[in-house]
């Protein structure tokens, strides 16, 4: 499936897109792009950062060869004959539990409705993060375009009649690409996350039209080490892969390699949420990553 179908979806709910060298781009927080999907690989040696970031962008993610970017790995289940048999013993017992409390299976993302907002919004609180104003408006389009959109599906567990946990992917070519996962924190005892991440993946990998279900990069903050576990326990792999971070030309001059590593170290003694442990990964992937020869 064409990646363009989940550009088109993240157009309709408010994102710039942009097209240029040989990839789809989008603004997946105010200033910052990446790719559509975030695996594509990115020639770095012939990226310019300016074709990209245009007149509003400021950073810009992408993933390349390892050697050209920071060391790091893409979650993938790649098995055909995913099952039980795939997960490790703990997270096998931590399923069947869910699947004795839960119902999962497919959902149309409209359906998700107030619940699924609900979720998400418990989600964002939990991280220490406000709720913007367009919160319940933003959310509430976004189950609409996802309902629309060919490229995408949800999954989602309920427990005793009420929503526990949902996810929505996204296809680009044979891959299903998870995009978000929540979950009621009140009702994570029952196994939700196992029960509906172990059915859509066993029904996905069946589909003969899938070759692999991505559940993202590693992660740019710290401290990702129990979800980590989670994921590889579901019976995900990391792939290594590499990634890199890049500024907007006119920033390069005033924040230099030894600056961005102090700045990322200070940071992260003073308090904040999730938007400053990923500035602070942030800066310290670019002060690490190796420096690339330009292509003239």
């Amino acid at each position: 499936m064409d990646p363009q179908y989940h550009a088109e979806f993240l157009q309709k709910i408010g994102h710039r897109i942009r097209e240029c060298h040989g990839h789809l781009w989008f603004d997946i927080f105010p200033k910052a792009y990446t790719t559509i999907p975030y695996d594509a690989d990115v020639d770095s040696a012939t990226f310019q950062t300016a074709d990209v970031l245009g007149d509003d962008g400021l950073m810009v993610r992408y993933s390349c060869s390892v050697d050209s970017g920071v060391a790091s790995f893409q979650h993938v289940v790649t098995d055909k004959q995913y099952g039980m048999a795939t997960l490790v013993n703990k997270a096998r017992n931590k399923t069947r539990q869910g699947l004795r409390n839960c119902e999962a299976g497919q959902i149309d993302p409209v359906d998700l409705g107030s619940e699924g907002i609900q979720l998400h919004a418990d989600t964002i609180i939990r991280q220490g993060r406000k709720l913007p104003n367009n919160f319940e408006s933003y959310w509430k389009a976004y189950f609409a375009a996802a309902s629309e959109s060919p490229a995408a599906t949800a999954w989602a567990a309920r427990h005793e009649g009420r929503l526990a946990a949902y996810l929505i992917s996204f296809r680009a070519g044979s891959t299903e690409y998870v995009s978000i996962v929540r979950s009621s924190q009140e009702k994570l005892k029952f196994r939700p996350n196992n029960a509906m991440l172990f059915t859509y993946l066993e029904h996905t990998m069946a589909r003969p039209e899938i070759s692999e279900v991505s559940i993202g990069l590693q992660s740019l903050q710290p401290g990702s080490e129990s979800l980590d576990l989670f994921k590889r326990g579901m019976g995900f792999v990391e792939r290594p892969i590499g990634q890199r971070i890049e500024l907007r030309p006119g920033i390069l001059a005033t924040l230099p390699r030894p600056i961005a590593a102090a700045a990322a170290k200070t940071l992260k003694y003073l308090p904040g949420g999730e938007k400053k442990a990923r500035l602070t990964g942030a800066l310290s992937w670019y002060a690490s990553q190796p420096q690339i020869q330009r292509a003239a």
